[in-house]
């Protein structure tokens, strides 16, 4: 069985202090339905969301967009994989069409960050690696990646300007 993609949405990035998580997982669904042409709600069967719930302190969040958007599907599931909780949604979808389980299976990758005080956030974000052993050394994903850039320069001898090319590529 094949899988593939068949519309694709996107909101607007920025302080959206404007509106909920559940309005922002609204805007892209909106438009991916629109970019179908033909496939209906009640067509999709199962829906993942993507997001880390704790920054916008909604639990249950696939069945509270569920809901929101309308649909009514057989499963749905939160995926929580820190920076890429929305390609960890888009592989559970797969995985889900692929063994047969779902046929059509909408995807959501929705984050808020400006409910809760920054330095809430950042100890969020501190926690996000393995507590016992990471966590207590105060450093975050971004702390860690440079600290993997210094040791890949040390030990193969890439230049700055070089890690620049791929973060400007990526």
């Amino acid at each position: 069985m094949k899988v593939g993609i068949v519309g694709i949405g996107h909101g607007k990035f920025g302080n959206r202090s404007d509106a909920t998580v559940q309005e922002l997982a609204f805007e892209p669904f909106k438009q991916a339905i629109e970019d179908t042409k033909n496939l209906r709600r009640e067509d999709i069967d199962a829906l993942v969301v993507g997001s880390v719930p704790e920054y916008h302190m909604q639990r249950s969040l696939s069945g509270v967009v569920a809901e929101y958007v309308g649909m009514n599907p057989q499963s749905t599931w939160l995926t929580e994989a820190a920076c890429a909780s929305g390609s960890a949604a888009i592989r559970t979808a797969y995985m889900a069409i692929k063994s047969g389980m779902h046929d059509v299976v909408a995807v959501i990758g929705v984050q808020k960050m400006r409910e809760l005080a920054t330095e809430e956030i950042l100890a969020l974000m501190g926690r996000v690696g393995d507590v016992q052993w990471e966590s207590i050394f105060g450093t975050t994903f971004p702390g860690y990646y440079a600290l993997y850039a210094n040791r890949h320069m040390h030990e193969f001898g890439t230049t700055k300007e070089q890690m620049a090319l791929v973060a400007v590529k990526n």
